[in-house]
């Protein structure tokens, strides 16, 4: 669920800046990269696919 209205919702990212954000950012949960690996695990495990997220994914790995 998204609130749009929330001060902290970013809008319409593309992959690369999502990922040049995620590659250097930790909360105090862990880094942003582990969340996104995480929640690529769980969403594959429940036969969703998010492609955006898959290609953001892909362009931390480098990082």
């Amino acid at each position: 669920i998204v609130d749009r209205a929330h001060e902290q919702y970013a809008g319409a990212l593309d992959a690369a800046h999502a990922a040049g954000i995620v590659g250097g950012a930790a909360g105090q949960s862990g880094r942003n990269e582990d969340y996104v690996l995480s929640t690529l695990e769980h969403l594959k495990a429940l036969g969703i696919r998010d492609h955006w997220l898959e290609e953001v994914a892909r362009r931390v790995a480098p990082l």
